[in-house]
């Protein structure tokens, strides 16, 4: 049928739009308790707070953080200590132009200032002309609102768009052969250094070197910013904090069944073991393998390929991440956006098409999030989408690899002297 592909992107627009409006229903219905800080919001303005009045050593303590806290939100009932602040202390220096405001005003801005970043991802990765979509451009931002990971993000405050925005600006600056930049945007994303390190390797083993120098330099950068802000050795103490709050696992703050990665998967199916437990050891080799692979992939497949390659190192550095929230796959919107406008998308087979369809509808499918999150208790099952769509990439790029690998060896077969 002519208008089929027309009457499903309509049809998908529409669900998203049903969706953001029950979204925002249930924000709305929130909106007392986000006010007096119960989102994790109220961890950055802390941070910010206490950097922006010239406590940076003390960014971790939480004595400090709870005096902050109280100050704002101190008719949060389900908290008897802080909403601890757990990024990199660089991080806190953009919050300290939101704390100038009052909290709730702080809030408002963040939000809005998270949304023109969503709005502007879709001009930053679809290079003009390419997109042939029905769906209008500067619609797809306003749809990814009807998404459970941008619901999630707004209910928490989270910081989810920024990353999204700065993995937008890597792939563009690759897409454009400016390597060096792309390392220095994501440099700047290691707030979330569990995922972009991962995504650095990928890129290294993909043959994209010249990303490195980039990266390294961004990386010192924040090494030395977040060194002036805690001092050298709060920055040292810093994993230790992190290592302290991994082994408080179950008191609500970091949940494994609540992370969308191998992790949560693995412990949801065979059971909550002691920190670090052995599953975590067995994990390791798991993700060094699924990195190199899309790594290879990438490399085999050619810079033709840059979309493919991108997601599927994206996901790979997702699934395999010790930490992976649901607000943590809205980035999966970038290479979602750029394999859609690619002109060089490889042929796909029936088993391909199945996987990356039922995957992204799963991942867009927000009911499915709260019967999981709700009733299951095991938010890790929406891992399984996005394993379905990294093995459906890495089946075309594996494929693009082999058509690549067996042209290149063409000319070599005529034998010299002949052209």
């Amino acid at each position: 049928m002519p208008g089929t592909p027309r009457l499903r992107s309509w049809l998908l627009a529409t669900a998203l739009v049903w969706m953001a409006i029950v979204n925002g229903v249930i924000l709305w219905n929130t909106r007392s308790e986000i006010r007096r800080g119960y989102s994790d919001f109220a961890s950055f303005y802390t941070a910010g707070t206490l950097v922006g009045r010239g406590l940076g050593p003390k960014l971790y303590d939480h004595k400090a953080q709870w005096k902050v806290q109280q100050e704002f939100a101190s008719e949060v009932e389900i908290r008897q200590g802080p909403l601890p602040y757990i990024r990199p202390p660089f991080e806190a220096m953009l919050f300290t132009e939101f704390a100038r405001w009052p909290y709730v005003k702080a809030l408002l801005v963040w939000t809005v200032f998270k949304l023109a970043l969503l709005m502007a991802i879709p001009f930053v990765v679809v290079r003009s002309g390419s997109w042939k979509e029905t769906i209008p451009l500067w619609a797809v931002g306003l749809l990814t609102l009807g998404t459970f990971p941008e619901f999630m993000d707004l209910l928490l405050g989270q910081d989810a768009p920024l990353l999204a925005f700065l993995f937008a600006i890597c792939y563009w600056q690759l897409a454009t052969d400016r390597d060096v930049g792309a390392g220095l945007t994501l440099g700047l994303a290691l707030f979330k250094f569990q995922l972009v390190i991962p995504f650095a390797m990928v890129l290294w083993i993909a043959g994209r070197r010249r990303v490195l120098p980039g990266f390294a330099m961004s990386a010192i950068a924040v090494v030395l910013v977040s060194a002036g802000i805690v001092g050298w050795r709060g920055l040292l103490e810093y994993p230790r904090d992190l290592l302290a709050l991994n082994q408080a696992t179950g008191v609500g703050l970091i949940t494994p069944e609540n992370q969308m990665n191998l992790r949560g998967l693995l412990i949801f199916v065979v059971g909550r073991i002691p920190y670090p437990g052995r599953i975590h050891w067995a994990l390791a080799p798991v993700a060094l393998a699924a990195i190199g692979y899309a790594g290879v992939l990438w490399r085999k497949a050619g810079d033709r390929f840059l979309a493919e390659g991108f997601g599927l190192g994206l996901m790979a550095a997702i699934v395999t991440s010790y930490y992976a929230y649901e607000y943590d796959l809205l980035s999966l919107l970038v290479p979602l956006l750029a394999i859609r406008s690619s002109a060089e998308t490889p042929d796909a087979d029936r088993t391909d098409r199945l996987l990356e369809t039922v995957g992204f509808l799963l991942l867009l499918l927000t009911p499915l999030y709260w019967f999981a999150r709700i009733q299951l208790k095991a938010e890790c099952l929406m891992t399984v989408p996005v394993l379905a769509v990294g093995i459906a990439i890495a089946r075309r790029l594996r494929q693009a690899g082999a058509e690549a690998g067996g042209e290149r060896s063409r000319p070599a077969m005529r034998g010299p002297g002949r052209r």
